[in-house]
């Protein structure tokens, strides 16, 4: 009998409109982040779309900007595109700190 094929999970970083704009102005790299939430908003769904096709199972991790600054300092890293990654790894979808 063949065994299931186990499905791929990945916590995607979801971020709020209303904190876009200080993640951009918190973020050791803010060249990388689209101008406006409504853009990344439209990349980011994509992806989720493009995963989905791909077989792997992309749940949004919510993230405080707030909660995300503070690890970063707590950390004592700079709050770039390796540390948002980092933290979502972190702090899965449904381990209630982050949301």
């Amino acid at each position: 009998m063949p065994l299931p094929n186990p499905q791929m999970i990945v916590g995607v970083a979801w971020f709020r409109e209303d904190q876009w704009q200080w993640l951009r102005a918190l973020a050791a790299d803010p060249e990388v982040l689209e101008p406006t939430h409504a853009e990344w908003l439209a990349i980011a769904e994509k992806t989720m779309r493009d995963l989905a096709k791909h077989g792997v199972v992309a749940q949004k991790v919510t993230v405080d900007v707030y909660a995300l600054h503070a690890w970063c300092v707590e950390q004592r890293r700079p709050l770039n595109s390796s540390a948002r990654a980092e933290y979502v790894s972190a702090h899965p979808p449904g381990d209630g700190n982050h949301a």
